[in-house]
């Protein structure tokens, strides 16, 4: 995608910005530019519109902390609204070889722009380089020799860098990344649970892989930067895993799944997809809209809750029943759940004590056949309504979570942690098996013009059943 990004200089003296024309290669200095007039010192700001309508990109550059007068390059979307505090920011790694510029390169900033446009939650995007002076595999990891302090560069110099004076809390924070960079998310995210709320791992690893000897040989410092002897420490956070189905490099074969499958056995809620596609950034542009959503999910609930309405005064659920099969399994959809179902009744119980309005439950039937290459994994279906408006059920570990995060009374949270471990993995159905799992929407269903469902944010269309 060929488009001019925006020059930003970013407090004098630490942080310094270039316009540059993606796709050409060629750089312009910023004293070439044509720059506000401002006093002497004081920072400044050119811009220059973005080829899309909405957001626009920056390109700071950041020290690298370990390697005096080094900068490194780090591109930063940001959407057509005013930056605050509570605008949620999405850190994004790259792999080995590569650059910041490959994640925009790979057409993310427009993907965003439409997502937005249909009026989802807006966040920014960043993505900073993570290559070292003198180590050419960095891990997004520390060097022992004290060269090439690229954690300390992306989880300090890089947030203060892009927020500022907007510094965000770790709700509003997400790490993820391709490959290399999906390790790096995986273990960043690991060592500063303080920093990063939900983590998004690409056909990632996540064991060390160290050729350039970022770590020196040092077991203790190999140990401290291994996510899969540290899963445990995923308590708190929201994961989602993507994995290519076609993905043969031998360093991230097979360690998506194992990872998922370690977190589920720990009671972690973790999401897993696997998407057609090998080892690259169309991979990557393929599974977006997923890691969209995702994020959405999460940071919709940051706005205020809504106000309590008598259940009297909300209009009735609609009922109904829809089949089809999407991605090879069969799966059948019933509006709403029997109000006598376990599983329902105890999340109701949740609900209530948590002083949640009232919801729907949908009750979904996964049928995944013997002939099936891999696990099928739902994570929503989705209902539009007469009125075009959009009404997710969600996986129920996530909606109990959410309840308890929203309560302030000890009994709720207590209560949801003791509830979550049964709910985790409902909806993952190895081939040859069904299972049933309930969903859970956020507010009454009150009329259903059509009904979409996938393996995790999908398009695959149910029909009503006859």
């Amino acid at each position: 995608m060929v488009g001019v990004v925006v020059l930003a200089v970013v407090a004098a003296g630490a942080v310094s910005a270039v316009v540059a024309t993606r796709g050409s290669g060629r750089t312009r200095s910023a004293a070439s530019a044509s720059t506000t007039s401002a006093p002497s010192g004081a920072s400044t700001t050119t811009s220059v519109p973005h080829l899309s309508e909405h957001g626009t990109v920056q390109i700071l550059h950041v020290p690298v902390p370990g390697d005096a007068g080094r900068k490194n390059d780090v591109y930063v979307y940001r959407p057509p609204v005013p930056d605050s505090p509570r605008l949620p920011v999405l850190y994004f790694l790259h792999g080995v070889p590569g650059h910041a510029s490959d994640v925009f390169d790979a057409g993310l900033p427009g993907l965003m722009d439409t997502f937005f446009a249909q009026g989802n939650p807006p966040f920014v995007l960043v993505a900073p380089d993570g290559n070292g002076a003198h180590h050419d595999d960095t891990e997004w990891a520390n060097a022992r020799d004290g060269t090439d302090q690229i954690e300390t560069f992306v989880t300090s110099n890089v947030i203060s860098a892009v927020e500022g004076a907007n510094r965000r809390d770790r709700t509003r924070r997400a790490i993820a990344g391709f490959s290399m960079g999906g390790y790096g998310a995986a273990n960043l995210a690991l060592r500063h649970p303080d920093l990063y709320d939900d983590t998004i791992p690409m056909a990632a690893y996540f064991h060390v892989d160290d050729p350039a000897g970022m770590f020196g040989g040092d077991l203790v410092t190999i140990a401290a930067n291994s996510p899969e002897l540290h899963l445990d420490a995923a308590h708190g956070h929201r994961i989602f895993i993507v994995d290519g189905d076609e993905d043969d490099e031998r360093v991230v074969k097979g360690e998506s799944l194992a990872a998922a499958s370690t977190l589920m056995e720990d009671g972690v809620p973790v999401w897993f997809q696997s998407i057609p596609g090998s080892h690259s950034w169309q991979f990557v542009a393929a599974a977006f809209p997923s890691v969209e959503r995702f994020l959405d999910g999460e940071w919709i609930r940051l706005h205020p809750p809504p106000p309590e309405i008598p259940v009297s005064l909300l209009p009735p659920s609609v009922t109904g029943h829809w089949t089809g099969t999407v991605d090879g399994a069969q799966l059948d959809v019933t509006l709403p759940a029997p109000a006598d179902d376990a599983t329902v009744r105890a999340l109701d119980r949740l609900r209530r004590h948590a002083r949640w309005p009232a919801v729907s439950y949908v009750r979904v039937v996964i049928a995944n056949p013997r002939s099936g290459s891999r696990a099928y994994s739902l994570a929503k279906v989705s209902f539009v309504d007469a009125n075009g408006v959009t009404i997710d059920a969600n996986a129920p570990a996530f909606v109990a979570l959410e309840w308890a995060d929203r309560s302030n009374r000890t009994s709720v949270k207590n209560e949801a942690q003791a509830l979550v471990p049964s709910l985790v993995g409902s909806t993952v159905v190895p081939p040859g098996t069904t299972r049933e799992a309930i969903l859970v929407t956020l507010g009454p269903v009150p009329s259903v013009s059509s009904v979409f469902a996938g393996d995790s944010f999908g398009s695959g269309t149910l029909a009503a059943a006859s």
